[in-house]
């Protein structure tokens, strides 16, 4: 990775974060404001049934059409690339409008599937939710395939900016939905998924885009798409299926449990979405570059390295999020309306989510590298194991479990998966140096575990020596939470560059280059 590429991925980090955290903000202001219950699992199980129709249209797009870009750019230059955009377009749009008039007509019966546990008001108002947000359809294949144009055109930053928008006027609904009805968010979500195509409006204007209403399904690139998109396509759908039966039964436990388990899914995939996306996002058209030319050394070396840059970061923050789940949780939500049942529910899954949280990060980059080989196959083949030991795991820990036996069978799939997909990868392209690989996953792994134990000592010492504070109060948990990770992440810090783990000392010599160049 050049000092370019880590400076790229530093700030698209920086800038996921911000999206990030304005999403817990949301997240944080449902929960104090409708707390666990009825509207929450409505809401949410409607908002979820847009995205699992059609995001995984919207997602495979967003993976084929980048590549599918330059090929047109190159040979025959930017004209002919808006042209095949608007093509593509609006097929999606014709295509997305028919996903709606059907969601639309059988609203009761896909709210059946998405939430078999649901009877009376709360499948009613499921139903009524779904029949608006339906349209976020039309908005959500839109938005993915013109933030793929704005990053093959060098705006990489819209991927992590495109949800701030959106995250700030969903808050600004709930907000007004607490002082008039529920039905005010209903709304004021489906507004905002608009309002992220306001957004990207401007910037692909002066990206020099013209739209042309123009339909060819005879295109000869619509064709390769097509035969391209397929395979990622169905893995895009084979995920959320996990999504679906994790949410499936958990709509037989108690009452908010849907919230509870999609809180602790959120919490989990923070990490995921900063470092692993962020990642995975730079080197993806990197590594599809390399792999174009036949460089396999250059590949593997990028590779390795990718991979050992989210074990050093994702390990000491499962420890964390493993180490402070009850913590966590009970900060961020409890208060108002999400009590304490709701804290012990979500924290629950939490626990049991952070521990995949390393094979998540992991299995976002192997996938794509897959992808950059034009190998879209294989993903999908393990995506298929990953939902069948999630399915199977699940049934079998939902009862002796609970909430928690739901998050624990999604971690032990994406674990799985992420093995398969390291041993395919290795017979795909050969040694991509597993023994470096598993040196520094063991020096990371002796660094968590002492930071742990930092962890845990100062935090016992804190609370022993607060008693004259209210140590129930969220202010002095989040005190003691902060203090302890603040303490064990230098102790982290001190023991990889002790034991001399180079990619560390690299990200340091990176952030000190851009601090000199901006203070010279």
């Amino acid at each position: 990775m050049s000092k370019k590429t880590k400076t790229t991925a530093i700030v698209l980090m920086f800038i996921i974060l911000i999206s990030k955290t304005t999403g817990f903000f949301r997240d944080i202001i449902l929960a104090k404001t409708f707390g666990a219950g009825k509207i929450t699992d409505a809401y949410l199980t409607a908002l979820n049934i847009p995205v699992v129709l059609f995001d995984g249209i919207s997602a495979a797009l967003g993976t084929t059409f980048i590549p599918i870009y330059f090929k047109i750019k190159s040979s025959k230059g930017q004209d002919e690339v808006n042209k095949f955009t608007s093509n593509i377009l609006n097929i999606v749009i014709v295509i997305s409008l028919v996903f709606v008039s059907l969601g639309i007509i059988f609203a009761p019966y896909i709210v059946k599937i998405f939430a078999v546990g649901f009877k009376g008001d709360v499948f009613d108002l499921t139903v009524n939710y779904s029949k608006i947000l339906i349209f976020s359809i039309i908005f959500i294949a839109i938005n993915g395939l013109i933030s793929s144009y704005l990053v093959a055109s060098g705006n990489v930053y819209i991927s992590g900016a495109i949800t701030i928008p959106f995250n700030i006027l969903v808050i600004i609904a709930i907000i007004f939905a607490s002082m008039t009805e529920s039905y005010t968010m209903v709304y004021g979500t489906l507004i905002a998924y608009i309002a992220q195509l306001l957004f990207q409006l401007p910037l692909l204007i002066k990206k020099g885009y013209k739209h042309r209403l123009i339909v060819n399904i005879k295109d000869e690139n619509i064709r390769q798409i097509l035969f391209l998109i397929i395979p990622v396509f169905l893995g895009s759908y084979i995920n959320q299926i996990n999504a679906v039966v994790n949410r499936t039964l958990s709509s037989t436990l108690d009452s908010g449990s849907i919230t509870a388990l999609n809180y602790a899914n959120k919490l989990n995939m923070f990490a995921v979405g900063v470092i692993a996306v962020a990642i995975s996002t730079i080197m993806y058209p990197i590594l599809s570059k390399l792999a174009s030319e036949g460089n396999k050394k250059l590949f593997k070396i990028n590779l390795s390295k990718s991979i050992n840059m989210i074990i050093i970061i994702m390990l000491p923050i499962m420890v964390i999020m493993t180490t402070f789940s009850t913590e966590i949780v009970k900060v961020l939500f409890e208060e108002g309306a999400f009590n304490s049942h709701d804290t012990y529910l979500t924290s629950t899954a939490l626990f049991f989510y952070s521990t995949g949280i390393l094979a998540y990060g992991l299995k976002e980059l192997l996938s794509k590298s897959f992808y950059s080989l034009q190998d879209t196959k294989t993903p999908v083949r393990n995506a298929t194991i990953s939902v069948v030991i999630n399915i199977v795991f699940s049934i079998i820990l939902v009862d002796t479990m609970g909430i928690g036996g739901l998050a624990l069978s999604s971690s032990i799939s994406a674990t799985v998966t992420t093995v398969l997909l390291l041993i395919s990868l290795r017979k795909k392209i050969g040694k991509i140096g597993f023994s470096y690989i598993l040196k520094i996953f063991i020096k990371v792994t002796i660094a968590s575990i002492i930071m742990y134990i930092i962890m845990k000592v100062t935090y016992s010492l804190i609370f022993i020596y607060g008693s004259r504070f209210d140590l129930e109060s969220r202010k002095f948990i989040a005190f003691n939470c902060v203090v302890s990770v603040i303490l064990g992440m230098i102790t982290y810090l001190i023991l990889v560059l002790i034991l001399k783990v180079k990619e560390v000392k690299e990200i340091f010599d990176t952030i000190l280059f851009k601090l000199k160049s901006y203070l010279i």
